[in-house]
């Protein structure tokens, strides 16, 4: 009996010890110092258990000091980092992680000869230091090099509880022309690197894997800026470019507007034009697709000053509403307050009242005509 409450004891110790090994913080686990292969590890010889359950000395596992109780039972424990190693973050068309473990090296591809990609991939640096508030050591455009200031960046981890992780690099980026003349390299050499986790010190040996996962997360950084930078200037072109509307017929074949855009495209844009039209938001509904305006009569100035033709409608409220079409096209249709299809002359009027210089509308093979 007692030797069965022995080996209870002993099995349960063995239970804890792996929970706690699985829960330890952000800061028991990035006490690593120099390389490992996390996928190439030599397990070493296990110890006796007995008839229980096998735990297995090896250095694959990470796990916080052990208790000399611990020690007593044979356990070993040893630091490493049991993090994945850093990969590159291709968010861009184009970008590619060189082969050679030497460096870290990336490559950027442009599809279009007419961009200078070295330019590009310069501004791009200097750009995401600024960003960071990181003013260059020194920057020589003669021979592409930047000596960065510290880079700093701060992360927090966990929610009930949690943790701060502080970084501050210093690097040295060395651009190159590829031999093709459309790709241009980017070498990030860190030159300085620490960490700190709620103000405690993470020691780190800069050399190796942990060198160059250091050098990817730069990377990885700011490819992230350029990425969000490119979607940010795609939306403001988008948002800036008018609506490309024409006449035509919706499903129904009624006389309808047909847009040359997406749906939600159509959606955002629309009401800086109807408020252009002299149409008063009443209310919409995103999901059935309408908006009920207020059309408001103006005088002759009105339309002049809005480079917009005299709209001729009864005031009063209207529904638009717009409809999927095959192709990515929007429909647009005039209705009355009792949602009855206005006329189709009545909508060819609406058409003809925004002018050439409000649509700019561009056919492939046919300018849009103008009113007369």
């Amino acid at each position: 009996m007692k030797k069965n409450k022995a080996l209870t004891q002993i099995a349960t110790l063995v239970i804890l010890t792996s929970a706690v090994t699985g829960c330890a913080r952000f800061q028991d686990r990035a006490k690593a110092q120099g390389d490992f292969d996390y996928q190439e590890v030599t397990l070493i010889d296990k110890y006796d258990s007995g008839t229980f359950s096998t735990v297995e000395n090896r250095s694959s596992f990470e796990i916080p000091t052990l208790t000399e109780q611990q020690n007593q039972f044979g356990l070993m424990g040893a630091d490493v980092d049991v993090r994945p190693p850093s990969q590159l973050m291709p968010v861009l068309d184009g970008v590619l992680l060189d082969s050679d473990l030497s460096e870290t090296k990336v490559w950027f591809n442009a599809f279009k000869q007419q961009v200078d990609t070295q330019l590009t991939v310069w501004d791009l640096a200097l750009e995401y230091l600024a960003y960071k508030n990181s003013t260059p050591v020194n920057s020589n455009i003669d021979t592409l090099t930047i000596d960065t200031g510290p880079v700093i960046t701060e992360r927090s981890y966990g929610s009930i509880s949690t943790n701060t992780y502080h970084e501050e690099g210093v690097y040295k980026l060395q651009i190159e022309k590829g031999t093709d003349d459309r790709s241009v390299s980017l070498v990030v050499d860190a030159k300085r690197y620490e960490a700190l986790n709620d103000g405690e010190e993470i020691k780190h040996i800069l050399k190796g894997r942990t060198k160059r996962n250091i050098e990817i997360r730069f990377i990885n950084e700011m490819l992230q800026f350029a990425y969000v930078k490119q979607q940010s200037e795609a939306l403001q072109a988008a948002n800036d470019k008018p609506l490309p509307i024409k006449l035509g017929f919706d499903d129904n074949h009624q006389t309808a507007w047909i847009i040359d855009s997406e749906f939600i495209d159509v959606w955002n844009k629309l009401p800086s034009l109807l408020s252009l039209m002299s149409f008063k938001p009443v209310d919409n509904d995103k999901n059935l697709g309408y908006f009920l305006v207020r059309f408001v009569s103006q005088d002759e100035d009105y339309w002049s000053e809005r480079n917009l033709n005299p709209i001729d409608l009864e005031e009063g409220e209207y529904f638009v509403q717009l409809g999927d079409l095959t192709g990515d096209d929007t429909s647009l249709t005039w209705l009355d307050s009792d949602k009855k299809p206005l006329s189709g002359q009545q909508v060819t009027e609406l058409y003809l009242s925004i002018t050439d210089n409000i649509r700019s509308v561009i056919l492939e093979n046919d300018q849009q005509t103008k009113p007369l």
